[in-house]
């Protein structure tokens, strides 16, 4: 990621008194242009950096300049490092090479009070195989490139695309990559456990226009009646001001959610114990489901 790039540069740079660009670009598997936008964005965060031209050239730091004139105190030292611990278990197979920089430049074990192990609703299998699509595709992200993808839908379309990732989303206990969709000519979301095949198109991608995030998502209101015994589970998905308690201990709750929400999986969890009010819609689609159940 960029921000570790950029800690990466500024440590190699004060171990060493001037470094090209060439060096820094084969250190870091980036291109000398990503150098140099690198060197402008820590000179924008006030480091003291000279820029030295011609076959001699490259960069150095002011002579005067130490870490510990641009370092952090107790407290952010162990923010900075939770924050890495957890991009690791987010994201990363193995511990990160400026997390160990840190922790050594320290010389303080750190020991992490917060953890997002088995973060996702996978199999630890299933887990490693996306860390390292999540590695593949940031980089391909920063690079700007293109993916080719052997994509397969929720309804088992298989399908191959031509994307240009522009985020990556950790919602619901999932990954997906945002990307332009070329078949589709728009945006679109990508499940990572579903892209079966990828190869990598060094393609500089033209900017997309972003959409207008302002425009508002419909709403649509739910109301729905669960019995007494799923009181603990609806603090999972609901606040208190959602539900009311009837006299016979049945729960009713209303709640907002955008129209293009599918809540059918997310209802069968209760089965039997819950009963859909409102709206038509939303109780035609339940049944209909529950009788492909039966029938399969």
């Amino acid at each position: 990621m960029k921000l570790t790039r950029l800690l990466s540069i500024l440590l190699y740079l004060l171990q060493h008194k001037k470094v090209s660009a060439e060096e820094l670009a084969q250190r870091f598997e980036v291109s000398t242009r990503t150098i140099y936008r690198d060197m402008d964005a820590l000179g924008e965060a006030g480091i003291p950096i000279f820029s030295f031209l011609g076959k001699q050239g490259g960069f150095s730091l002011m002579e005067t300049f130490r870490l510990d004139q641009f370092t952090f105190d107790n407290v952010e030292k162990q923010q900075l490092l939770e924050a890495l611990i957890i991009q690791k278990q987010l994201m990363e197979p193995q511990q990160t090479v400026v997390q160990q920089k840190l922790e050594l430049l320290y010389a303080q074990p750190h020991k992490p009070v917060i953890s997002v192990q088995s973060s996702t609703l996978h199999r630890e299998e299933i887990e490693q195989l996306t860390k390292n699509k999540i590695g593949h595709i940031l980089r391909v992200i920063e690079q700007k490139y293109k993916l080719q993808i052997a994509y397969i839908s929720a309804e088992a379309i298989s399908t191959e695309r031509i994307i240009y990732p522009r985020f990556l989303h950790f919602q619901q206990g999932s990954w997906y990559v945002e990307a332009f969709c070329e078949m589709r000519q728009a945006q679109r979301f990508f499940k990572l456990t579903r892209i079966k095949k990828w190869t990598v198109i060094p393609e500089i991608a033209a900017p997309i226009i972003p959409t207008d995030s302002s425009v508002e998502v419909e709403q649509q209101q739910i109301k729905l009646r669960f019995a007494a015994s799923e009181l603990g589970k609806l603090h999972d998905f609901f606040t208190e001001d959602e539900w009311h308690v009837a006299a016979d201990g049945s729960i009713d709750v209303t709640f907002s959610v955008a129209v293009s929400k599918d809540l059918v999986p997310f209802l069968l969890m209760f089965g039997s114990r819950v009963t859909i009010l409102s709206p038509a819609n939303l109780q035609q689609a339940y049944q209909k489901e529950l009788q492909k159940m039966m029938q399969s």
